[in-house]
């Protein structure tokens, strides 16, 4: 039970600091040029940190639940994944 706490406090870990470096990047604009010369910030692409957190709450079951290892798989699955998904719903909110 030790080992699948340390394992999810790591995912969250990583996953969180990766979604956090993908939703900032995006949300400034990338590295695109901009030929009007002002800043341009879309920050529909933090919806990465609110799908990425929902995988976390999932993961919190892994203290209460008697079945920790479903939790885990569960948790893994969604924090991982919300990094392309907050993606794709932060361009679609940005460019639609």
């Amino acid at each position: 039970m030790k080992k699948i706490k340390v394992c999810y406090i790591l995912n969250s870990i990583v996953t969180g600091f990766l979604a956090y470096l993908a939703a900032s990047f995006f949300a400034g604009g990338t590295i695109a040029e901009n030929f009007s010369g002002e800043e341009v910030y879309y920050p529909e692409f933090y919806m990465t940190m609110a799908v990425w957190g929902l995988g976390v709450i999932v993961g919190l079951f892994l203290y209460f639940s008697k079945i920790p290892g479903l939790f885990l798989t569960i948790s893994i699955l969604i924090t991982w994944t919300a990094i392309p998904a907050g993606i794709n719903i932060g361009w679609n909110l940005a460019f639609s």
